[in-house]
């Protein structure tokens, strides 16, 4: 055997030259082989089912990866980034720690990304930062759990903007491209929700201008310290959840009704799936086990219902639990509430790590906080199901919207002057409380602003409200000015007050436009009782967190006022 090796090898030089070639062509075809079979391992290794299912434990990326918009983009574009083979090899190789702690089950839960590449590097091979957007208009419905799934519909348009500076289009929510955006987080790396620190440098040459958390006491060399902390905002900081989306319950819930999978005709559905869905479970199997009951619950409470709808009912409980298995990985220790999402600021804190109206500079300028800046006034659709109107192009806005603090300053200064722009409620119409409703039928009646609750702002910290909360300058103060209305408490709240609480404009039939109106008092009997400030609601109400609440100081005139008798 080894001898006829030997000839086939090393022929003689008299066989004839297929024989003499025979062993090139084997080399070669054994080559070939290799290069075949390193290739197609290579793109298999490259591919994302094999980053899913095969290489390590990755359930929840992968499921939430399936079912986002770059489900057609495979995970090393960006967890390796595109470069030479070897430059890929090699950062390829360093990832085979993670499977050495795979098969000795030696991981984190839940797992955070460690190794993405730069937004440059990846997003960018794509996405065209100078590029200018237009805007865009969406319309987001959302099903109330409370009202039996009624639909309240809310329109949007967005102000995505971007593109050069230089020619006149550095706007809009991608402003942070053009013009150099640094910050320091100070929680754990892979959250960056506390910023307590930023620095813009303005693409326009201007300079530049470094904001502070005004309520977190920072040192001087606060910068200096972090230097080797400091990140530059790039597309991930916002859109760091576009490839594994982790939307909570009722958000995935909306999005099914809306798109069919799941009826918003059956009888308190949302409600239902909900109380089930927003739990804990051992396992995913015991949590498709609870929400599969809501089948027979329905079969019991509304049989009626069930008998006419079955096949409905079956198919919207079903579509539930495998909406639920989307985000739910008890293994892993993942749900929606495991990865922050940056992108707006309803869940997470988002775009309000900085633009929460209490990061200041030097000039008590804040990085604005401003619903146009990113997007207009949110629109909803009224009870009578017809929808308020809006306008996409850019409306006029006065000086006093230009002040970076103006959302803080707008809740204590607002008068006759805003009607010009901005159509108010009938104050004159108002509910057992004694206030108006937000119904969506006028601009101050908007139910997406002053419904929502700001949560992640810091508009109720007390240095925003020292600074926001202050008289005009005209207005007399006391001792200056007797403690009398005609001298006092009158001009304040004609300044501050008459707006909601005038001869026309009754906010719980109550007016402050006059010394007589305002000791008359309103439906909830007498706001004023003389001598006795602490049980008057005028008073109790601003203590208890008023929407237009008077600085503390003129607040405590007013008391000492009621109490020396309310004189006139």
């Amino acid at each position: 055997m080894r001898s006829r090796w030997s000839r086939f090898v090393t022929p003689d030089p008299s066989s004839s030259w297929l024989v003499r070639l025979a062993p090139f062509f084997v080399l070669v075809f054994i080559g070939l082989l290799i290069f075949a079979g390193v290739g197609a391992t290579w793109e298999y290794t490259n591919s994302s089912k094999f980053c899913g299912t095969t290489c390590h434990t990755m359930p929840p990326s992968y499921a939430s990866y399936q079912t986002s918009v770059h489900a057609k983009i495979n995970c090393v574009e960006c967890h390796i980034g595109r470069g030479l083979i070897a430059t890929q090899f090699t950062r390829k190789a360093g990832d085979l720690s993670h499977v050495i702690r795979f098969i000795g089950a030696d991981y984190e839960v839940p797992i955070h990304s460690k190794g993405l590449r730069p937004a440059s590097q990846v997003c960018e091979r794509c996405h065209n930062p100078e590029k200018f957007s237009d805007d865009a208009q969406r319309t987001v419905k959302h099903y109330d759990a409370e009202q039996n799934n009624d639909l309240l519909e809310t329109y949007m348009t967005f102000n995505i903007g971007g593109g050069v500076h230089t020619e006149g289009l550095g706007i809009g929510s991608h402003w942070h491209i053009e013009n150099k955006v640094e910050y320091i987080a100070t929680d754990d790396p892979h959250m960056q929700q506390d910023i307590p620190w930023v620095k813009v440098t303005y693409a326009d040459g201007s300079g530049s201008d470094e904001f502070v958390d005004v309520t977190t006491d920072l040192p001087a060399d606060f910068a200096a310290q972090n230097a080797d902390q400091i990140k530059t905002v790039d597309c991930a900081a916002c859109h760091n959840r576009v490839a594994h989306p982790y939307p909570n319950p009722s958000e995935a819930l909306d999005d099914a009704m809306a798109r069919g999978l799941v009826s918003p005709e059956i009888p308190y559905y949302k409600q239902n799936a909900l109380a089930v869905m927003d739990r804990s479970y051992p396992s995913k199997e015991e949590a498709r086990k609870a929400i599969e009951g809501l089948q027979p619950y329905y079969q019991e409470q509304w049989p009626d219902y069930y008998q006419d709808n079955e096949d409905k009912i079956v198919q919207s409980v079903q579509n539930t639990a495998d909406i639920y298995d989307r985000i739910f990985f008890p293994d892993m220790a993942v749900d929606w509430n495991t990865y922050p999402d940056n992108l707006g600021h309803q869940n997470w804190a988002g775009c309000f790590r900085c633009h929460d109206g209490k990061h200041l500079n030097q000039e008590s300028e804040s990085i604005p906080l401003k619903c146009s800046l990113c997007h207009d006034v949110p629109i909803r659709s009224r009870p009578d199901g017809t929808t308020p109107l809006t306008t996409v192009k850019p409306t006029f806005s006065p000086p006093s919207h230009a002040d970076s603090n103006w959302v803080s300053r707008h809740r204590f200064e607002f008068d006759g002057t805003c009607e010009g722009c901005h159509d108010v409620p009938d104050l004159s119409e108002v509910n057992d409380l004694g206030a108006f409703q937000f119904d969506n039928t006028t601009f101050c009646a908007n139910s997406a602003c002053h419904t929502s609750e700001l949560k992640y702002t810091g508009l109720d910290a007390p240095e925003i409200i020292e600074l926001t909360n202050v008289l005009d300058p005209s207005l007399p103060t006391y001792p200056e000015a007797d403690l009398t209305w005609d001298a006092l408490v009158g001009p304040i709240l004609e300044a501050r007050c008459v707006a909601c609480h005038g001869a026309e404009a009754l906010d719980g039939g109550l007016s402050l436009a006059s010394y007589d109106e305002a000791m008359a008092g309103g439906v909830r009997g007498a706001v004023i009782l003389p001598g006795n400030a602490t049980e008057s609601l005028l008073v109790t109400i601003q203590e208890e967190g008023h929407l237009n609440q008077l600085p503390a100081s003129v607040l405590a005139w007013v008391a000492q006022w009621i109490d020396a008798g309310a004189p006139e």
